[in-house]
């Protein structure tokens, strides 16, 4: 549980054969995708232009959809909800704007993006819309590594640019 959705950059070192840190070290020993997906330039300046009900809308349902994935508890809906909540917005009660084909490709990219990279772009999404949702984005994302065994760092301390 957890990987690839939840887990930090791969180690390059294992990778190579040359990892001396072994259980203590703060990167992934697993297999990865050759290259994580990520929001080219275009997605980020759409999201960032989008009205925050209209990005809400957009995104919640596919972070819905990842978390019921990996784990559909009451205790991870809850959490869920408290992000939702923080929006003010009833998830799937927007149409978006953008441009049809626009719009899909957005979608099929943020969909395409590991679980950690999504809450990510929610917590920079939402806090740039003034909305506190912080602490519940840690609060899951905690949540859900201590179900897959991982460590908690919390992901506020290390979020990179949308």
């Amino acid at each position: 549980v957890g990987h690839p959705e939840l887990c930090s950059k791969p180690c390059l070192y294992f990778a190579m054969g040359e990892c001396d840190n072994g259980e203590s070290c703060e990167f992934c020993h697993m297999a990865h995708p050759k290259r994580p997906a990520h929001l080219d330039k275009r997605h980020r300046e759409m999201l960032r232009s989008m009205a925050p009900r209209e990005w809400a809308a957009l995104v919640l349902p596919i972070l819905q959809s990842k978390i019921s994935a990996l784990d559909d508890s009451l205790e991870t809906r809850a959490m869920f909800a408290d992000i939702a909540s923080g929006s003010g917005i009833p998830i799937g009660s927007v149409v978006s704007s953008t441009p049809q084909r626009s719009h899909r490709m957005l979608i099929l990219s943020l969909r395409s993006m590991s679980l950690k990279s999504l809450l990510t772009a929610a917590l920079r999404g939402l806090s740039e819309h003034g909305q506190g949702v912080d602490e519940a984005v840690d609060v899951l994302l905690q949540h859900l590594r201590k179900l897959s065994g991982q460590g908690a760092e919390p992901i506020a301390q290390r979020s990179p640019q949308l």
